[in-house]
């Protein structure tokens, strides 16, 4: 298994947008943006751009 997910830096933030969904999602964003940059998650692949047919 591997390392556990690092604590969020935005974690106040998150906690006072809790009641609030737009605001939230946006902590949550730069959440997952602090994840990917210390790679414990995969960067989202992009739904706008056409993949290549296997």
């Amino acid at each position: 298994m591997g390392a556990a997910a690092p604590k969020p830096l935005n974690l106040r933030a998150m906690s006072n947008a809790w009641d609030n969904p737009i605001a939230f999602a946006s902590e949550l964003s730069l959440y997952y943006s602090q994840l990917e940059a210390s790679g414990h998650r995969q960067p989202a692949r992009d739904w706008t751009t056409e993949q290549e047919a296997t």
